[in-house]
């Protein structure tokens, strides 16, 4: 029982990858901190405020942590190795602060600061539909109980990782309008009628008001505000499924909106037989297009490039850049970078950010 529940653990946090391209919106009138903004601007954390960015400048912000392994979702089998290597290294996910990654976004316009991400399936959902025999459905699936992580409310594992350098920060100089594009974004989608950030889904599409998760949200916001604007594209997979990785059961759990495959009868889907099977047998049953976390990192990471010293760990860390996602990923972080007349590190010996500025 032990092992079975080590298993569902380490299939789960695969749960919080996120959804689609973000598409920008003419600047709406923003919200002020007293509507629905005012969950999440206020003073940053101490990783945030110790880059001491100038207060009369606009600022737009993306904090990635990553997970300590990295996750192959290049290949089925490769994205099977992935789960197994991150079950064996239960310890380095607990210093990462997170086991699958998790990506905020903030800001500083007119001197106010902000900062928000996206989460969901609160109440272990997916770790019970596994038990249940869903086998990998649970990743692709909407779970009702997503929200907004308000500026008080961020784990305190992810801003102690966050503090002690293991996150890739970018802070980017932007203008005026493009920061208030950015803050609108965020207002829009927290105060729109539809409740879009209650559906939390890999699949979901945060442009639409439709949901996200943390990945899709991070980045619509982003691109919102003219920061990294092409990477929300670059940054997906188109991911084959086939029987042997998705259970289906019924009745469906409250709150789920289970994802199912065109034509998959439902069966029970053990958690040993998912992965002890190889991922890429059998028919192609759907095609899901995914956000890769490890694009996002490869853009970020690149980007510093001619600025962080050479032996920075986040270089290490980033996949392969003859990888046919994380590559161009990983140059367009260059290019976008490289456009700004200043980049440099904030905070070298903490957040160590690289921060990009118009002169």
């Amino acid at each position: 029982m032990r092992v079975r529940a080590a298993l569902l653990i380490c299939i789960v946090v695969l749960l919080a990858g996120c959804a689609r391209p973000a598409a920008r919106d003419p600047v709406l009138p923003v919200v002020s901190s007293s509507g629905a903004l005012a969950p999440f601007e206020g003073d940053w954390p101490a990783f945030l405020d110790r880059l001491a960015l100038e207060r009369g400048r606009d600022y737009l912000v993306l904090a990635y942590l990553p997970p300590a392994n990295r996750i192959d979702i290049s290949t089925p089998e490769r994205a099977r190795f992935s789960l197994l290597r991150t079950m064996l290294d239960q310890l380095g996910a607990m210093e990462a602060g997170t086991t699958i990654g998790h990506l905020m976004v903030g800001w500083q316009c007119d001197g106010v600061r902000g900062l928000v991400s996206m989460t969901g399936e609160q109440e272990r959902q997916g770790q019970r539909m596994l038990l249940d025999g869903w086998g990998l459905t649970p990743v692709f699936s909407t779970f009702e109980d997503g929200e907004l992580v308000a500026l008080d409310a961020n784990p305190p594992q992810q801003l102690r990782a966050f503090d002690a350098g293991r996150g890739t920060v970018l802070a980017a100089e932007v203008s005026p309008r493009d920061c208030r594009a950015a803050q609108a974004r965020v207002a829009g989608f927290a105060s729109h009628p539809a409740q879009p950030q209650r559906n939390y889904s890999l699949l979901r599409a945060p442009d639409d008001f439709d949901g996200g998760g943390c990945l899709s949200f991070g980045l619509d916001v982003a691109a919102a505000g003219g920061m990294l604007p092409r990477l929300p594209g670059l940054a997906l997979r188109d991911k084959p499924l086939r029987a042997v990785q998705l259970g289906a059961r019924d009745p469906v759990p409250n709150g789920v909106q289970a994802y199912r495959a065109p034509g998959h009868s439902p069966a029970r889907l053990g958690v040993l037989r998912l992965l002890a099977s190889r991922w890429d047998e059998g028919p192609v049953l759907d095609v899901v297009t995914v956000p890769d976390g490890e694009a996002i990192l490869a853009a970020m990471t690149w980007a510093r490039v001619g600025v962080a010293a050479g032996n920075d760990w986040r270089f290490r860390r980033m996949m392969s850049r003859d990888d046919p996602v994380i590559g161009p990923a990983a140059e367009y972080g260059l290019g976008w970078a490289s456009a700004y007349p200043v980049r440099r590190i904030a905070d070298p010996g903490g957040t160590a950010a690289l921060v990009l500025e118009r002169g």
